[in-house]
C-alpha cells in the first residue's frame, strides 16, 4: 500500500446511484439523515485532524494524504458467514437488513464528508458495505447495537499474533481499546486496529469519547479514512483503491464493492435497533467451508437420503412393507388402539372401523397419529439436525419442510372435519360419496 500526497481539487459530481433509488427510499433516507446532520455537530480532537465551521456545525478536515496504515487487517472478516461466503452474503442482503441506528450512522457519515470534502463524493452505501463485511453492522459474535449505537457487549477481533495467517501486531494501546495487553486486536463495528484508530478516531456523537465500539464514531472515522488523499469515490476505480487501503485484500475489495452496488439499488431493509444477526442457511453445494469434492459428496448423500425418504414410506392408504392390509402398528387403519384388523367396530371404516382398505379411497390416519403426514413433512428438519451431529452442515430444505408441516396440519384437520360430517352415513357407498365431496 502506498499513500499519494495530492491537493484536492474543487470538482464535484452527482452520483447516479442516488437517482436510481425508489422515491420512498430517498425520502425515508433523506429526512432522518437531514435531521440528524442538522441537529448534531461533530467534535474532532484526534491528532492531525482539525475542524472548521460549516453549514452543519464543526466539520472534520480530511487529510490531503492517504493513510499508509490499513484500518483493518482481517483476512477473513467476522461479518461474513464462512459457510455462506461471498455468494451467500450477497444473496441474503435484503433479508439480513441494516439496523436503523447503523443505517443513520452511515448516511450521516457520508453527509458530513460531503461538507468536509466535496471532491470525495463518498456514497453512504460504500461505508455501509464495509460495515456489513467487517461486523454485519455491529452484530457479530452475539453483539447488538443499542439505541446510542454502541456494540454490546463489544466487538474484538482475533489476537494479531502472526499465527494462522493473521498479521503480527504487538500491543500498542496497553489494552485500552482491545482489552489485550499482549497483542493488538481489531475493534468495533468497522474493525479498526488501535494504531489506525489513534490517527483517525473521532467523537462523532459528541458524548465526550472517541469510541470505536460506537457505530456513529466508527462510521465517520471510516469515512474520513476512505476520503483521505485523492480520489472521487463515486467512481469504481477510486472506490476500489480506497477500499484496498482499508483492507489490503482483492477479495475484500470485490465483495465490498458488490455489496455497495446492491445497497445503492435499494437491495436492503432497515431493521429495528437492537436486532440480532440472523443465521444464513447454506446448501451443501454452496458451503464454502468444504472443498468442492466434499460439497459434491455431501450433496450426493443428501440426494440419496431424500430418495429413500420419498420411496421408503407407504403411500396414504397403502400398507407398509411387512404389514397386512388394514393394519398399522398398534392398531387398525380406521380403528382404535386395539390390535387386529378392525379395532372395536368393523366393516366400513366408520366409527372405530377398520377392515380392508378400499382401492382408491384414502384411509384415515391412525388415532393420535398424523405421523404419516407430519412425520414426512418434518423429516428434512430432523435429518438436518442429525447431519449436524454427524459433522455435516445443517442444509436440508428447511423452508419446504416448515411449509410441509403447515400443509400437513391443515390437511389432517380438513380430514377430521370431513370425517365428522360423513360419519352418520354408515353405509359404505354413502360414506364414500360424502367423503368424495370433501376431496377424499
Amino acid at each position: 500500500m502506498r499513500g499519494i500526497a495530492r491537493h484536492r481539487g474543487g470538482r464535484t459530481t452527482v452520483s447516479s446511484t442516488w437517482r436510481s433509488l425508489p422515491r420512498w427510499q430517498r425520502v425515508a433516507a433523506v429526512v432522518p439523515a437531514t435531521l440528524l446532520i442538522g441537529a448534531t455537530t461533530v467534535a474532532v480532537t484526534g491528532p492531525g485532524l482539525a475542524s472548521a465551521d460549516g453549514e452543519y456545525g464543526p466539520i472534520p478536515k480530511v487529510p490531503d494524504t492517504a493513510f499508509e496504515e490499513p484500518a483493518s487487517v482481517e483476512k477473513a472478516p467476522a461479518g461474513i458467514d464462512p459457510k455462506a461466503g461471498a455468494e451467500g452474503t450477497l444473496a441474503s442482503l435484503d433479508s439480513d437488513g441494516i439496523p436503523q441506528v447503523a443505517h443513520n450512522a452511515y448516511r450521516r457519515a457520508a453527509g458530513l464528508l460531503g461538507q468536509a470534502d466535496k471532491a470525495c463524493n463518498l456514497p453512504w452505501h460504500l461505508v455501509a458495505a464495509i460495515g456489513r463485511v467487517e461486523s454485519d453492522h455491529g452484530r457479530v459474535n452475539g453483539n447488538t447495537l443499542d439505541s446510542d449505537g454502541n456494540a454490546k457487549p463489544g466487538i474484538y477481533g482475533v489476537p494479531l499474533n502472526g499465527k494462522n495467517g493473521v498479521a503480527l501486531i504487538r500491543d500498542t494501546d496497553q489494552g485500552t481499546l482491545d482489552k489485550d495487553t499482549e497483542y493488538d486486536r481489531a475493534v468495533g463495528p468497522m474493525q479498526f486496529i488501535p494504531t489506525t484508530w489513534k490517527s483517525v478516531g473521532i467523537d462523532a456523537d459528541q458524548n465526550g469519547e472517541k469510541n470505536p465500539q460506537n457505530i456513529s464514531d466508527a462510521a465517520t472515522a471510516a469515512a474520513i479514512y476512505l476520503c483521505a488523499g485523492d480520489g472521487d469515490l463515486s467512481t469504481r476505480d477510486d472506490a476500489a483503491a480506497a477500499v484496498k487501503r482499508y483492507n489490503n485484500s482483492d477479495e475484500y475489495v470485490e465483495l465490498v464493492l458488490k455489496i455497495s452496488d446492491a445497497y445503492s439499488k435499494g437491495n436492503f431493509t432497515t431493521m429495528p435497533t437492537g436486532s440480532s444477526r440472523s443465521s444464513i442457511l447454506t446448501s451443501y453445494e454452496r458451503d464454502q467451508t468444504m472443498t468442492p469434492a466434499e460439497r459434491a459428496k455431501a450433496a450426493e448423500q443428501a440426494r440419496q437420503r431424500a430418495e429413500q425418504q420419498q420411496g421408503g414410506g407407504a403411500a396414504p392408504g397403502a400398507p407398509a412393507s411387512g404389514q397386512q392390509p388394514g393394519t398399522t402398528p398398534g392398531g387398525s387403519v380406521g380403528g382404535g388402539g386395539g390390535g387386529g384388523t378392525g379395532g372395536d367396530g368393523g366393516g366400513d371404516g366408520g366409527p372405530g372401523g377398520g377392515g380392508t382398505p378400499v382401492p382408491g379411497v384414502p384411509a384415515p390416519p391412525a388415532p393420535g397419529g398424523g405421523g404419516a403426514v407430519l412425520g414426512n413433512a418434518t423429516q428434512p428438519i430432523t435429518e438436518g439436525l442429525r447431519n449436524g451431529t454427524e459433522g455435516v452442515p445443517v442444509v436440508e430444505p428447511v423452508v419446504d419442510a416448515v411449509t410441509g408441516v403447515v400443509d400437513g396440519v391443515v390437511g389432517a384437520v380438513d380430514w377430521v372435519v370431513a370425517n365428522a360430517a360423513c360419519l352418520p352415513r354408515h353405509a359404505f357407498g354413502t360414506y364414500r360419496r360424502c367423503m368424495a365431496q370433501f376431496g377424499y
